[in-house]
């Protein structure tokens, strides 16, 4: 039996074959030393997962930022600063990747999160993942443009210290 998305699939991947090849480095496009801004996106997201203050960790989002926490619906603009005021209890989290593109542009990160929460008078852990994805400003600093987790699954007892 034919697929009815074979010539769909054989156009695509014929368009990816015939691209022109990426444009080699020139003084006016010098090389991007991805590992120095692998090294800076871990070292932003770092410095922003340290921020106590809202207006601080606002700071980090880009103009047209998306942030999508889980249990919560996609928030754009003024919606993320609700979004963070009314996110409950304490969020800790930490890089475990990072990548950038060749370009330099753009890059993310990637890591593991902890949210810790009251409920019914009960610390409550969540244990989730995350995924942020930056963009390199003019300036030379980057900023978050998606920032995306979710919960691995549902809270539990948090342990006594």
């Amino acid at each position: 039996m034919k697929s009815k998305y074979l010539p769909m699939m054989a156009t695509v991947l014929l368009g990816f074959g015939c691209a022109p090849p990426a444009e080699e480095p020139t003084a006016e496009t010098p090389a991007v030393d991805l590992e120095a801004e692998r090294d800076a996106l871990m070292a932003a997201d770092k410095a922003w997962s340290e921020v106590s203050d809202a207006d601080e960790f606002l700071s980090y989002f880009a103009d047209g930022a998306h942030f999508m926490p889980f249990g919560a619906p996609l928030a754009q603009g003024d919606a993320i600063r609700t979004a963070v005021v009314s996110m409950p209890g304490s969020l800790e989290w930490e890089a475990t990747g990072a990548d950038v593109a060749e370009s330099g542009e753009l890059g993310y990160t990637i890591g593991t999160l902890e949210l810790t929460t009251e409920q019914d008078g009960a610390s409550m852990v969540t244990v989730g993942k995350y995924v942020t994805v930056w963009s390199k400003q003019a300036d030379g600093s980057w900023k978050v443009q998606v920032d995306c987790f979710n919960a691995d699954g549902p809270p539990t007892a948090a342990e006594e210290s």
